[in-house]
């Protein structure tokens, strides 16, 4: 019976859910103007960051936060980690000054079985025109922001339970209290090993050299692009690589099908290099993931139709990582270099 309860519950939320989620228009906070960044940033930076290690210096063990009430959300990004939450932590909002010692995120990720932290997140909440809080004293924190509403809106055309769903928790979470600042501002900070990236990088590279046993100096001087092939070469390399977008998009069952096929191909493609001992070295292995990468990349976006990379787009407003990725080349050129590697490598 209380099964039924909730069904019913829930096709009531879809019945209503064909029109767009929105929240008022109209200012319902007084806007938060950009803070100036200190002059002598360089000196209190290390002093934020050190709160920010003693922080979460209780945590290192996950059975410790875990125990202390931090719950995990979504999945184990290889090159970033699980994000965990505290039902009770930090709201803020902009304008707030942070208190360094408590983030709203920790993250952890699984090496060889064990869960290990990786860092820690910082999430603010900011209006329609607000911009990015100053965070951290100087201009190295780079901030990158989520419109929840956008996204929320992209990933739930077309299906009305789910948007039903989305539509009451925003109702609940911001129209009911008055609250328009849905859009959500986050900063990494790495504060367990040295980020070959720096302290701020939205994603840590150096994690996937971890993962697979390769030397850490590998990751000096790689590229995104590459760190993202080796991804490739784990055993669950593929679908943590594609389920979390194919979700997004709602791609077709014939999409995903072609898509793990070419997935698993540049897998082997990688591993049979990660295998063959006289191959095994920095450069090789490096630029072998980088290609690999995009030539997966390229045939990735070339089945996704317009709907479907709008879905993708609507994620993120803007990141900074992304602009240390080389620039996409036509599949063709991807194809012929691939071939050539192959080639020279058998020779």
């Amino acid at each position: 019976m209380k099964n039924l309860f909730l069904i019913l519950y829930l096709v009531f939320l879809s019945s209503c859910s064909s029109s767009i989620i929105s929240i008022p228009t109209e200012q319902l906070h007084v806007s938060v103007k950009p803070e100036q960044e200190p002059e002598n940033w360089q000196e209190l930076l290390p002093a934020q960051l050190e709160q920010v290690r003693k922080g979460v210096a209780a945590y290192k063990d996950i059975d410790a936060a875990k125990k202390a009430g931090w719950k995990a959300f979504g999945g184990d990004e290889p090159l970033i980690g699980q994000h965990f939450y505290l039902k009770d932590g930090p709201d803020y909002v902009a304008g707030d000054r942070l208190d360094f010692s408590k983030p709203s995120n920790l993250m952890y990720t699984e090496i060889h079985g064990e869960m290990h932290l990786t860092g820690v997140a910082f999430v603010v909440r900011i209006g329609k025109d607000e911009a990015v809080p100053a965070g951290f004293a100087g201009p190295q924190d780079v901030w990158h922001v989520h419109d929840a509403l956008k996204a929320a809106n992209a990933m739930t055309e077309g299906r009305p339970l789910v948007r039903g769903l989305a539509k009451h928790w925003f109702e609940k979470n911001y129209t009911e209290k008055g609250d328009d600042r849905y859009r959500m501002a986050m900063v990494h900070v790495w504060t367990e090993r040295k980020n070959p990236d720096g302290v701020f990088a939205h994603n840590d590279r150096s994690l996937i050299y971890k993962k697979l046993n390769l030397p850490l100096e590998w990751a000096q001087g790689a590229s995104l692009a590459e760190a993202k092939g080796l991804i490739l070469a784990m055993e669950d390399g593929c679908e943590s690589t594609i389920k979390p977008k194919a979700w997004m998009a709602d791609l077709s069952r014939k999409q995903k099908r072609v898509l793990y096929k070419k997935c698993e191909a540049s897998s082997e493609r990688i591993k049979s290099v990660l295998k063959n001992h006289t191959l095994r070295d920095k450069e090789t292995v490096n630029k072998t993931a980088g290609l690999v990468w995009q030539d997966f990349e390229v045939f990735r976006e070339s089945i996704y139709s317009d709907e479907q990379q709008r879905r993708l787009n609507s994620l993120m407003e803007h990141d900074a990582s992304h602009h240390q990725a080389v620039e996409p080349k036509h599949h063709s050129e991807f194809k012929s270099e691939l071939e050539l590697e192959h080639s020279r490598q058998h020779h």
